[in-house]
C-alpha cells in the first residue's frame, strides 16, 4: 500500500482534497476491512484528534528535474569530500580560535565558534536534493560491511579502522527514519490495489512473469518490472564487473537458449519432421509432390471421361465458332504484347480450313488444351488464355450428349481447383517454355505461406488437407516451417544477437492476415503472440532505459569516488561495500519472481 503522498503524486487531481477527507474516501471504498486508525497510520495521515488536522493537505514534493539529477551526480564527490574536510578542519579551526581568544573565556568561545563557522562555509554545500540522496544510499551500502579479517595481521578491519569507518558512516548515512517507516507500511500485506496506486504496473509485472513461465523463458527482475533503472543496471553490470556479474551473464545466455528452444518445441508440436533452416527445398518438394499427384489423378479421370464421350460419338457435333472469332477480333490490339492471342487465332483459322468450316467439339477441345499450355500463371498470357477457355466453355455449353456434359463438369472442377487459382496454377506451371518450374522448390514455402493472401493460401492448403496422410503431413511441414521461419527472423543477425524487430514484423504480418489463426488455431495463435511478447520483455529495453541511471549504478559510482578519498582504509571499505552491493543486485535480478512477491504482498 502506498502512502497518501505517493497516491497524490500519481493522482494530482485529488490534491485539492484535505488528507482526512481523501483518506476516508479511500478507506470506505477500498479498505473498509482494515481498522480506520491502522489504515490512516499506513497512509502516513495525521490523527483526526490533532487540532486542524481535518484541513491539512500534504502535497507530494516537486518532481526532481533532469537537470537536478545530472547536477546531483556531478556534486556527489564534492559533497563527500566536503563533509570529510569539514569533519577535520572545523574542529581544528574552533580549537585555534578559542586558543587565540583565551580558553574558557566568553571571548575565546565566541572566536572559536566564528572560526568554525567560517571554516565550515569554505567547503562545498549541496545545491540539489539528488546529491545527498545518493550519499545516503552509499551510506546504506557501507553500513552493511561486516568485520573483515586482514590476512597480514589477523585482526578485524573494524577494529583497526573503527574511527575511519565511523567517520565515513557519519558522512554518508544521515537518519532515514521517515523512509524506513514508509517502507514498513509498503511491506504490509496488500489488499486489492486502488486505481492509480501502482496497480497497473504491478499487474503488468505479474502478467509478464506468468506469460514467461508458460513459455519456459526466465526474465530478470528488470525485465519483469520493465523498470528503466534496473534494466540499465542489468545491462551495465556484466560490462563493468564481469567477474562479479558472471551469474547475470550466464542467466542471459540461458535465456537466449530457452527462447530458441521454445521455437523448436512449437515446431515439433505441429508434427513436422523437417522444420529446419536448411529444409525449405525439402518442404517445397513435399508440397509440390502432393499437389502434382492430386492434379494428375483428377486430370486422368477427366481425360477418361472425355475419351468415353468420344467413343460414344458425343464430341462430333459441329459448334459455332463465332463467339471465339469475335473475342479474337476485340483483343487484337492486345496481341502486340501478348502473342499467345495470335497463336490461338492461327490455330482456329487452320481448323476452319482443314474442316471446311465444320469445327467440332473435339476440335475446340484441342484449342482449349492449347490455351492451357500457352498461358503462364501470373503473367498476361495466363489472364488472356483463361478468357479463351471461358469462351470455349460457353461455346460448348449444352452441346454433345450426357457423357460429354459429365466430362465438362469434371473439367470445370479441375480448373477451379488447379488452373483458375493462381497459387496452385503457378506451382504446376512452367516458365520460359515447358522445362523450368514457375516456382523453385526452395521458394514453395514463401509462395504458399508468405506471399499470397489468406484466401490464396487456402487454395493450396485445402488440397493438402484432402490429400490423405501424405497430404496432411505436407501441411504439417508447412506449419512447422512457419515456426522455423519465425525463429530464422529472430536469429537473422550477423552479430549473433537475437533480433526482436524482425521477429515482431514477421509475426505481426502473419497475424494481421489471420494466417496464424488459420494455421495454428486460436490457442496456437495466442501461444505465438505470448512468445512474441515474452521475447520482447527479454530483449527490448523501453525507450530511455539506455541512458537512465538508477540508484544502484549511482551507488557504485559513488563508492568508486569514495575509494579515491585519502583517509585511512577508505578504498578497502569502498571495495568491500561495492562487492557486496553488486552481488546483491545480481542475486535480485536473477532470482526475482513477481508472482512469489505478489503472494508475499511485496514488490
Amino acid at each position: 500500500m502506498a502512502t497518501l503522498v505517493e497516491f497524490r503524486a500519481q493522482n494530482p487531481e485529488y490534491n485539492d482534497m484535505p488528507d482526512l477527507a481523501l483518506a476516508d474516501a479511500l478507506h470506505s471504498k477500498y479498505y473498509a476491512d482494515i481498522p480506520r486508525g491502522k489504515f490512516f497510520e499506513q497512509l502516513g495521515v495525521s490523527s483526526a484528534q490533532i487540532p486542524g488536522a481535518e484541513r491539512s493537505t500534504t502535497l507530494p514534493p516537486t518532481p526532481v528535474s533532469m537537470q537536478d539529477r545530472v547536477m546531483g551526480l556531478v556534486e556527489t564527490p564534492a559533497i563527500i569530500a566536503g563533509q570529510v574536510g569539514q569533519m577535520v578542519a572545523t574542529p581544528l579551526a574552533k580549537m585555534f580560535g578559542e586558543a587565540y581568544g583565551g580558553y574558557g573565556t566568553p571571548q575565546g568561545k565566541e572566536m572559536g565558534q566564528k572560526a568554525a563557522q567560517v571554516t565550515s562555509q569554505q567547503f562545498y554545500q549541496p545545491r540539489t536534493e539528488t546529491g545527498p540522496d545518493i550519499v545516503n544510499a552509499m551510506g546504506k551500502a557501507l553500513n552493511a560491511i561486516p568485520p573483515t579479517p586482514l590476512s597480514s595481521a589477523g585482526t578485524a578491519l573494524s577494529t583497526l579502522a573503527g574511527p575511519a569507518l565511523s567517520q565515513a558512516r557519519n558522512i554518508v548515512a544521515p537518519a532515514v527514519i521517515t523512509t524506513q517507516q514508509r517502507m514498513a507500511a509498503l511491506l504490509q500485506p496488500k489488499n486489492p490495489q486502488m486505481t492509480g496506486m501502482g496497480a497497473a504496473s504491478t499487474d503488468q509485472a505479474l502478467i509478464r512473469q506468468e506469460r514467461a513461465l508458460q513459455q519456459g523463458i526466465p526474465l530478470t527482475k528488470g525485465e519483469q518490472l520493465q523498470d528503466f533503472g534496473l534494466l540499465k543496471r542489468e545491462s551495465d553490470l556484466p560490462k563493468e564487473n564481469p567477474d562479479l556479474a558472471k551469474a547475470l551473464t550466464e542467466f542471459k545466455q540461458r535465456q537466449k537458449q530457452d527462447i530458441l528452444k521454445r521455437f523448436e518445441q512449437l515446431a515439433d508440436q505441429t508434427g513436422a519432421e523437417y522444420a529446419d533452416p536448411t529444409a525449405y527445398r525439402k518442404i517445397g518438394s513435399l508440397v509440390d509432390t502432393q499437389i502434382v499427384k492430386q492434379f494428375d489423378a483428377k486430370k486422368l479421370k477427366v481425360d477418361e471421361a472425355y475419351q468415353a464421350a468420344r467413343d460414344a460419338g458425343e464430341t462430333k457435333q459441329v459448334v459455332d465458332t463465332a463467339p471465339l472469332e469475335q473475342w479474337l477480333a476485340n483483343n487484337a490490339p492486345e496481341a502486340i504484347s501478348v502473342p499467345e492471342i495470335n497463336s490461338i487465332k492461327a490455330k482456329l483459322e487452320a481448323l476452319k480450313t482443314t474442316t471446311n468450316g465444320q469445327v467440332t467439339i473435339d476440335d475446340v477441345e484441342n484449342l482449349y488444351k492449347a490455351a492451357g499450355q500457352l498461358g503462364e500463371p501470373g503473367k498476361p498470357s495466363g489472364v488472356f488464355m483463361r478468357q479463351v477457355k471461358n469462351v470455349i466453355n460457353d461455346m460448348t455449353e449444352g452441346a454433345g450428349g450426357d457423357m460429354y456434359r459429365a466430362a465438362r463438369t469434371q473439367r470445370k472442377e479441375l480448373a477451379n481447383e488447379f488452373e483458375n487459382t493462381y497459387r496452385v496454377a503457378k506451382l504446376l506451371g512452367t516458365k520460359g517454355g515447358y522445362t523450368d518450374r514457375a516456382v523453385a522448390l526452395d521458394d514453395v514455402f514463401s509462395h504458399v505461406v508468405l506471399d499470397g493472401s489468406l484466401e490464396e493460401m487456402r487454395t493450396v492448403t485445402k488440397l493438402l488437407k484432402k490429400g490423405g496422410p501424405e497430404g496432411q503431413q505436407a501441411y504439417a511441414e508447412l506449419q512447422g516451417q512457419t515456426v522455423q521461419y519465425l525463429k530464422d527472423q529472430l536469429t537473422k543477425n550477423a552479430s549473433g544477437e537475437l533480433s526482436f524487430a524482425k521477429l515482431k514484423s514477421a509475426i505481426d504480418t502473419l497475424d494481421r492476415e489471420d494466417k496464424l489463426t488459420y494455421m495454428f488455431g486460436k490457442k496456437g495463435r495466442e501461444n505465438l503472440i505470448d512468445l512474441r511478447d515474452t521475447v520482447q520483455d527479454a530483449l527490448v529495453k523501453p525507450q530511455g532505459a539506455v541512458n537512465y541511471s538508477n540508484t544502484g549504478s549511482v551507488v557504485m559510482r559513488g563508492l568508486d569516488q569514495l575509494a579515491a578519498i585519502r583517509f585511512p582504509l577508505a578504498k578497502t571499505a569502498a571495495d568491500i561495500a561495492k562487492t557486496r552491493e553488486i552481488s546483491k543486485q545480481v542475486q535480485e535480478s536473477t532470482k526475482y519472481n513477481a508472482l512469489v512477491d505478489a503472494l508475499k504482498g511485496t514488490k
